[in-house]
């Protein structure tokens, strides 16, 4: 029988939150006991967040309806309509303020109190679409925006997008660039700033090393081999080729409503189509291993031999100074002890058997981990695991936690719920009346999509192992030029440096946030676009 798995996991002092397609559930951490669940959603919840006083849930997906509710009752304070389909969301310090990045690269910032508008609000003149819901733009990127996160001192706010961009900004004048972080040559999709090394940033994406930043000064301090450790353990594969909406040629037609698809159709539905195609939308399922991830309405090429596609899903860190990471598709964990003066550390990976799909860093060091226990590989049956808790030796070692608690036996059982078609609301409670997860139900879930939306379109690109670089005829006008630009900025940063170093050039003085006045909003930018 199938189940809904746990996609998304938050752990509080006294509660834990369990997320499953468009269910919420929370447990009491002590006895495991399920004390509130609810329907989030008419379907999957795509994008949760917590605040740091584990007091409120941030709930939104493909409805595009921001939900917040109080964890403990799990009652709805306050819901709003979004733009476009959000990404990411975080609560700030003090709860006071939601901030959402949304599919067309923009982040803005929502009042935790909300009065619906009285009147339709006029689009500005930076914003790149209406908001329905008063929010305030913060910042814009002109790319699909996968990852952001505030500083831990909340004056900076650093974003990170597909197309190799790493840009570190004032908060809330988004508008004032600090520094750009550049260096990735594929999509950035996870960032994290370590509480131990606030100065510090760790990025992943589909580069096969995770970098370590100065991210004030845009330096790349260390980076980590991480490819052939982790490339064993991706048991599932994506297609070579991707489909055309994630070209670089094809969108830019669907972009601008030209030519015999958009011909006629007016500007509101090319905008529709830019947010697909930005997307990469089309879901990937659970596969064999050596079989590619289709995708359903606009499937992926199955004659095409299919490979294995690198996507770094998470990074966190561990009081102890270690780095834990997880892998899309990928069916163990990762550790790596944080970087420091002495010869590269070692990635430790365990196997856990299934692929994993979240995990949550406790202050003990224990990491919590959910993982998509429906999947085969087609060898041989498996013992269905949904949840592990795994344990950090000394040494850096991970293990699977042997001790059994009612929390861990209940994350393995009685949080595990059904499919979503005949899922219904009664009193504002859950309610299921079908007894197993169907096919369809999985594959709403996206739990791979990553895979085939986040790389590039063109064959070649995805050959992390450096041996054949890709083909220049294969690229497309786009690429070429945008790491033309690049290598321009780097080399022009080289020189300066340089002349600085040397003492012929006086280093060019930058106004720092700390020292402008509230009303000084002149900063020179870096331009680096």
């Amino acid at each position: 029988m199938s189940v809904l798995p746990i996609t998304r996991l938050f752990r509080g002092e006294l509660h834990v939150v369990a997320i499953s397609g468009p269910n919420v559930q929370v447990l009491d951490t002590s006895t495991g006991d399920i004390r509130h669940k609810v329907i989030a959603s008419a379907g999957p919840v795509r994008c949760a967040a917590v605040d740091q006083g584990f007091h409120y849930l941030a709930t939104a997906g493909d409805d595009k309806i921001l939900k917040i509710w109080e964890i403990d009752g799990l009652k709805l304070v306050n819901e709003r309509e979004l733009p476009k389909r959000p990404t990411a969301i975080l609560f700030t310090a003090d709860a006071k303020t939601i901030l959402v990045s949304d599919k067309f690269g923009d982040v803005f910032s929502y009042a935790f109190e909300f009065t619906p508008l009285t009147e339709k609000q006029a689009k500005d003149a930076l914003s790149s679409h209406e908001n329905p819901s008063g929010g305030s733009l913060i910042l814009g990127h002109t790319s699909l925006l996968n990852a952001f996160l505030l500083s831990h001192d909340e004056k900076y706010i650093i974003t990170a997008d597909r197309d190799e961009h790493i840009r570190v900004s004032w908060y809330p004048q988004g508008y004032n660039i600090e520094m750009y972080c550049l260096g990735h040559t594929k999509f950035v999709s996870t960032i994290h700033n370590p509480a131990f090394a606030p100065a510090e940033l760790v990025s992943g994406g589909g580069d096969p090393m995770l970098k370590i930043w100065d991210w004030m000064t845009g330096a790349v301090k260390h980076e980590i081999p991480v490819w052939d450790t982790v490339e064993p353990y991706i048991r599932v594969r994506s297609s070579k080729r991707k489909r055309w909406a994630d070209s670089e040629d094809a969108p830019e037609v669907r972009r601008r409503g030209r030519g015999k698809k958009t011909k006629g159709k007016g500007k509101a539905k090319a905008g529709e189509e830019a947010e697909a195609a930005d997307a990469g939308e089309a879901p990937v399922n659970e596969t064999l291993d050596n079989a590619p991830a289709a995708s359903v309405g606009n499937p992926v090429n199955l004659e095409e031999k299919a490979e294995k596609v690198l996507v770094i899903h998470k990074i966190e860190t561990t009081a102890s100074r270690r780095i834990i990471f997880s892998v899309v598709g990928a069916t163990a964990l990762f550790s790596v002890d944080y970087p420091g003066d002495g010869a590269p550390a070692e990635i430790r990976p365990l196997e856990l058997g299934q692929p994993v799909l979240d995990f949550v860093v406790a202050q003990d060091d224990r990491i919590w981990v959910t993982l998509d226990g429906n999947w085969v590989d087609g060898t041989e049956p498996m013992h269905k695991c949904f949840f592990l808790v795994i344990e950090i030796s000394e040494s850096g070692e991970l293990s699977k936690s042997t001790s059994e608690s009612l929390i861990i036996n209940a994350l393995n059982s009685t949080v595990l719920l059904p499919g979503m078609h005949r899922t219904f609301y009664m009193s504002n409670r859950l309610t299921q009346s079908n007894t197993t997860a169907t096919e369809d139900d999985l594959e709403k879930l996206e739990l791979y999509n990553d895979l085939v939306a986040m790389p590039k379109g063109y064959e070649g690109e995805n050959d992390l192992d450096g041996d054949k670089p890709s083909e220049p005829e294969k690229q497309s006008k786009r690429i070429l030029g945008r790491l033309k630009n690049k290598e321009k900025v780097l080399q022009k940063e080289r020189q300066l440096a340089s002349a600085v170093d040397d003492g012929t050039k006086e280093p060019d003085v930058k106004k720092a946030k700390s020292n402008a006045g509230d009303g000084e909003q002149d900063v020179n930018m870096a331009e680096a676009e």
